[in-house]
């Protein structure tokens, strides 16, 4: 597998990967509004693992969300990704954002709320090599990938950019760890895999 670090025709820069949560359900997240910094008005945000993502923008697919995501991988390395009617919406990470409780009910306090894992979103290929890898519960070698000295199993492969968020969310959802290199027009989703090694 050959990765170019290109996506919809994007130059990116090398980067790490990306953390991206993948928020699909709406008991994932609360809703709020944040203040940060370098802005004058509060901005319209999300909260999750106690960590604050100020909305970015809304794209009408999947392929286009990933390319949001990964352009701002540029700058920062995490952010999420929700659905609404009207698509995916697009959220950056805000470390120094800061609650901003609505005027009307100045007391008013967000809850908690535990996300899912992040998923690992790669566009670098120098940041994974391909390796074939041995797990204890599966007889025959799996294709794999190696990233930060960790080893990811093939989970699935599609050209189906919405296919794939799914699936990846749905992993993130029940904890497991996730890693989505995207090749144009390929998206390949990769399993960790803690117990496997080298073949």
């Amino acid at each position: 597998m050959s990765v170019s670090p290109r996506l919809d025709q994007v130059s990116l820069a090398p980067a790490p990967a990306m953390a991206c949560k993948l928020l699909f359900d709406r008991d994932l997240y609360t809703p709020c509004h944040v203040r940060v910094p370098d802005i004058d008005h509060r901005l319209s945000a999300i909260y999750v693992d106690n960590q604050f993502y100020s909305f970015l923008k809304i794209v009408p697919e999947a392929r286009k969300a990933l390319n949001v995501v990964a352009r701002l991988g540029k700058r920062d390395y995490t952010a999420a990704i929700t659905q609404t009617r009207q698509g995916y919406a697009v959220w950056a990470h805000e470390p120094q954002a800061v609650y901003a409780a609505p005027a009307r009910k100045p007391d008013y306090t967000i809850r908690p709320v535990f996300g899912p894992q992040a998923c690992l979103v790669v566009t670098d290929e120098t940041t994974y090599q391909t390796c074939r890898l041995q797990v204890p519960d599966v007889t025959k070698p799996l294709m794999a990938l190696t990233h930060n000295d960790r080893y990811y199993s093939f989970f699935k492969q599609d050209t189906d950019a919405a296919k794939v968020l799914d699936i990846a969310a749905k992993l993130a959802r029940r904890g497991d760890e996730t890693l989505l290199v995207i090749e144009p027009p390929t998206f390949t989703l990769a399993l960790l895999e803690p117990n496997g090694r080298l073949v």
